[in-house]
């Protein structure tokens, strides 16, 4: 009996040194991936945001190009959304409907030569705002089009 027991005992001593310091590479991995990531995915949640606010405005339809920009920009501004967002704006006017695009890609360095690339596309159509941000047409099919 005393042997079953010490057997028993032997297998729970619990975590290695080598198993611990593989859940704190791991743990770490994943915080740096986060650290790195997360504000990316915090911009264009704010990107969203914008767009929905763009498509609630009821002179949408009779704003110019650059009226679009200045209310996006001013959102971002407040926001604190920088970088590609602001530059990737695009606004086609067709004959039914005006698309609103952002659509960009953020390239953050990760670990030393390792880069994590991250493609976002939001577009807001006046023919279907309750569809907001989710990319729904091809840009230059929609110019082809209208």
């Amino acid at each position: 009996m005393s042997s079953v027991i010490r057997v028993s005992l032997k297998r729970q001593r619990g975590m290695s040194y080598w198993g611990w310091l593989l859940v704190i590479a791991v743990l770490g991995f994943a915080l740096t991936c986060v650290s790195k990531m997360a504000p990316a995915y915090v911009d264009a949640r704010y990107v969203s945001e914008a767009l929905r606010t763009l498509g609630e405005n009821p002179e949408l339809e009779n704003m110019s190009t650059g009226q679009i920009k200045k209310e996006l920009g001013r959102f971002f501004l407040i926001n604190n959304v920088r970088g590609e967002p602001t530059k990737a704006l695009q606004v086609v006017r067709g004959a039914k409907s005006t698309v609103v695009s952002i659509n960009y890609e953020l390239r953050q360095p990760l670990i030393y030569n390792v880069d994590v690339v991250m493609k976002f596309n939001k577009q807001l159509n006046t023919a279907k705002p309750e569809l907001c941000c989710d990319p729904l047409i091809d840009l230059e099919q929609f110019r082809k089009r209208d």
